[in-house]
C-alpha cells in the first residue's frame, strides 16, 4: 500500500508542476492571457490534480505505516512497533499518537486551536479490568512548553486526546530556515510508572515561510491555512505606528480620522499609497521559500516592519504592509487571495 500512494504523490507532484506553469501562461502578470484554449487546458488539469489528490489521500489513510503514526506500545499478541516493550500484555494498555501536521508553520501556529489544528493525537485504550489514571506530556524540545493532560481510563474504555504545545516566541523568532526538532511524548501511570517515553522528529517552518496549506499525515488531506495570512497584519507595532504620522502629512486635513464620510475614507487611503510611494517601496519578487511538503502554495513573506526598512515587498508582502497600515488607522480591512495574486479590501 505504500508504494501505491507514494508513487500517487509523485504523479501528484508533477501534475501541480504542470498547473502552476499553467497559470503563469494564462496570468503573466498586470495583463491577462485571453487564450480559450489555453484556459481550457488549465481547468482540466486542475480537475485531474483534484482527482488525484483525494485518490492519493485516500490511499495514504489506508496505509497503516502512513507518516505521522507514532505506535507508542504494542497490541496484544505481538507488535507493529519492534521497539515496544510495554502494551496490552504487560501492562494492559495500549496507546497510538498521530502526528497531525506534516511541519509546523510557526508563522501561525499561535493562532492554532487543539481541537481544530492539533499537534498531536493520542488515543489510549485500556484492557485492563481496573479504571487507570494516567498523565500524558508532549513539547517540542527548545521550542515549545509542555502540554499535559491527566485523566482516568476507565476499564475497557479508550480514550483520545488532543494536545498543541505552546511555542516560545523567542526561539521560533530566531528561526530563518527549515530547522528540525524533537517531539517528546511521554505516559505516565500516576502509581509512578513511566509507560512510555518516545522522540520524534518534527519539522519547523520559519516565520517568513508561510504554508497557505499543511499537510495532515494521518489523513493524507490538505488543510487550508490561508485564512491564517492575517497573523502578518500587525497595525500594532512600532515602525507601523510611527508610519501613521507621514501618511497624516500627505492627507488634505492633515490628520486620520478613521471612519467618517466615504470621500474621506478614500482620502486617507489615498494617503497610504502615497505615504508608501514616497517612502520608495520597490517591488522585487522574493517569494521562494523552501517547505518539504509540496504543497499547492507556500511562499516567502515579510512582516510589515521589514517590507518598510528593506523599501521592498511583493504582492502578499505589500498587501499585509497596506492592511496594517490601515487597520492602526482605525478601518477595517480585508485580505484577499487568488491564484496568483493578493490585495486589500
Amino acid at each position: 500500500m505504500s508504494c501505491d500512494w507514494t508513487a500517487l504523490r509523485r504523479r501528484e507532484y508533477d501534475l501541480r508542476l504542470k498547473v502552476n506553469a499553467l497559470r503563469r501562461q494564462l496570468y503573466p502578470g498586470p495583463g491577462l492571457s485571453d487564450s480559450d484554449a489555453l484556459q481550457d487546458r488549465l481547468e482540466q488539469a486542475e480537475k485531474e490534480l483534484a482527482a488525484l489528490e483525494l485518490e492519493r489521500a485516500q490511499a495514504q489513510a489506508d496505509d497503516p505505516s502512513r507518516p505521522g503514526r507514532i505506535v507508542l506500545n504494542a497490541p496484544e499478541g505481538g507488535g507493529e512497533d519492534p521497539y515496544a516493550t510495554r502494551g496490552h500484555d504487560t501492562t494492559g494498555l495500549g496507546a497510538e499518537a498521530v502526528l497531525r501536521m506534516a511541519q509546523v508553520p510557526t508563522a501561525f501556529y499561535h493562532l492554532f486551536d487543539r481541537d481544530h489544528h492539533p499537534l498531536v493525537v493520542h488515543t489510549i485504550e485500556n484492557v485492563s479490568d481496573r479504571t487507570r489514571r494516567l498523565r500524558i506530556t508532549s513539547y517540542i524540545e527548545g521550542y515549545s512548553a509542555r502540554a499535559v493532560d491527566t485523566f482516568e481510563v476507565a476499564a475497557d474504555a479508550t480514550v483520545t486526546l488532543r494536545q498543541l504545545p505552546t511555542l516560545f516566541p523567542r526561539p521560533v523568532a530566531r528561526l530563518t530556515e527549515l530547522t528540525t526538532a524533537t517531539l517528546n511524548i511521554s505516559i505516565e501511570d500516576l502509581q509512578g510508572e513511566v509507560e512510555l517515553h518516545r522522540t520524534e522528529p518534527v519539522r519547523l517552518l520559519p516565520r517568513t515561510t508561510a504554508p497557505l496549506v499543511v499537510m495532515d499525515p494521518d489523513t493524507g488531506r490538505w488543510q487550508d491555512l490561508s485564512p491564517y495570512l492575517a497573523a502578518y497584519v500587525t497595525p500594532n507595532a512600532p515602525a507601523i505606528m510611527s508610519f501613521l504620522r507621514r501618511i497624516a502629512d500627505l492627507h488634505p486635513g492633515g490628520h486620520l480620522d478613521g471612519y467618517g464620510s466615504v470621500d474621506d475614507v478614500r482620502n486617507q487611503v489615498k494617503a497610504v499609497f502615497e505615504a508608501l510611494r514616497a517612502a520608495g517601496i520597490t517591488y522585487i519578487s522574493s517569494t521562494v521559500a523552501f517547505s518539504p511538503e509540496d504543497g499547492p502554495s507556500t511562499q516567502r513573506i515579510r512582516l510589515p516592519r521589514e517590507s518598510l526598512k528593506d523599501q521592498a515587498a511583493n504582492c502578499i508582502d505589500g498587501t499585509v504592509l497596506f492592511a496594517s497600515l490601515l487597520e492602526a488607522m482605525s478601518l477595517n480591512v480585508a485580505l484577499v487571495v487568488t491564484r496568483n495574486h493578493a490585495f486589500v479590501a
